[in-house]
């Protein structure tokens, strides 16, 4: 049998309770900070982006965490208003108490000189999202973040 409680802002009275009855005789417990993505938290997100989103983080994540713009932007794409549905449907699960207010934004950006250079998922949650958009690898999209570099020292 496996119990899942989620604690948001506890008070030390409830928090000394819940760790009583954690210590009962043959409990397993774990306890995990609720401000991380797990693998199902990111199918639920990588589900509701549109398109467009979906496929910018899909590029992310077969890139490793990273994608330059220029490769973001290939065949003529746009990233115009597709990188703000990222903050915005991460908002809208906490508005609705699908996900938990301390959850980060999964992708950031990375902006020099006003010109939007490359999109990086920080940390190590390329591990949590590359189950969530599994289904969607099977062309190879991918993210050249070596040859993007090479184009741009050569222009």
């Amino acid at each position: 049998m496996k119990i899942a409680i989620t604690v948001e802002n506890p008070t030390p009275e409830a928090l000394e309770k819940l760790l009583a009855f954690a210590a009962m005789p043959a409990a397993a417990v774990t306890a995990a900070p609720d401000d991380r993505w797990t693998p199902e938290r990111a199918r639920s997100y990588y589900d509701r982006l549109p398109p467009r989103a979906q496929q910018i983080l899909l590029q992310v994540v077969e890139g490793e965490g990273e994608c330059a713009a220029d490769e973001l932007k290939a065949n003529g794409r746009n990233l115009r208003g597709s990188t703000g549905a990222f903050r915005r449907v991460l908002s809208e699960g906490k508005r609705t108490g699908l996900w938990p207010d301390a959850l980060p934004v999964p992708l950031v950006s990375h902006i020099v000189g006003g010109q939007l250079k490359k999109l990086e998922m920080p940390g190590r949650d390329t591990v949590k999202f590359h189950p969530a958009v599994g289904h969607s690898l099977s062309t190879p999209r991918g993210c050249d973040l070596a040859g993007a570099a090479a184009e741009s020292r050569v222009a």
